[in-house]
């Protein structure tokens, strides 16, 4: 119990602290499909045998920078959020996607500008959140389950997280049809950038005579 009590108190502590964005990070460049599927089978684990856990990977995406830890943080939070949303069984899908979006878009979610961003959604077949929920899932402390059974942290943590790393979060929700989470994250600009460096040069680069 002692053990226990200690490390929620860890785990506590670590969530106020990137809420308050005084966690060190450690961002660099990754692929988010790599990173997603390190954590895979983690995430099977947590949320047992009778959900089913998809994954629908874009393999044509360009590279982010945030910290490889807060991915599994954005992903286990909302995986298991997604789990108990599904009462006994159903299925969570995981998927990334590259987008572009315009000024003429702006209506979008809180925190919402124009650029390329890759998208990694987490989507669930539960209960949905309802509509006058919506505007308060974010907040700290706020949490729809029953005493002892959640800090209403999960969905704030996630929240400064992705602001913490320019992006923004939109979500889509019709009870009793499931929810639908979608995190952007801008595209790195350094790696667009090398991307088309290799690309110029591997177009003026003559054949050679040699062999191997």
């Amino acid at each position: 119990e002692v053990k226990l009590a200690a490390k929620r108190s860890a785990d506590l502590t670590s969530q106020l602290l990137g809420l308050a964005r005084r966690l060190t990070v450690r961002p660099r460049l990754l692929h988010l499909n790599d990173s997603i599927e390190k954590i895979l089978n983690m995430l099977r684990r947590l949320i047992g045998e009778n959900v089913q856990l998809r994954w629908e990977p874009d393999n044509h995406i360009d590279q982010v920078k945030i910290d490889p830890a807060q991915i599994d943080q954005i992903l286990t939070n909302l995986v298991v959020n997604a789990k108990d949303a599904m009462s006994g069984s159903g299925t969570v899908t995981i998927s990334t996607a590259m987008v572009e979006l315009s000024e003429e878009q702006s209506s979008g979610p809180v925190g919402f500008k124009p650029g390329k961003f890759i998208v990694f959604s987490v989507e669930d077949t539960g209960k949905g959140i309802e509509e006058e929920i919506k505007p308060y899932i974010f907040e700290p402390f706020f949490t729809t389950k029953d005493v002892g059974e959640g800090t209403g942290l999960g969905l704030a943590t996630v929240y400064g997280i992705v602001r913490q790393n320019n992006g923004f979060i939109e979500v889509q929700s019709t009870p009793p049809k499931g929810t639908l989470f979608k995190v952007y994250l801008p595209v790195n600009a350094d790696s667009v950038k090398e991307q088309k460096e290799r690309g110029t040069e591997a177009r003026v680069i003559e054949p050679g005579t040699e062999t191997i």
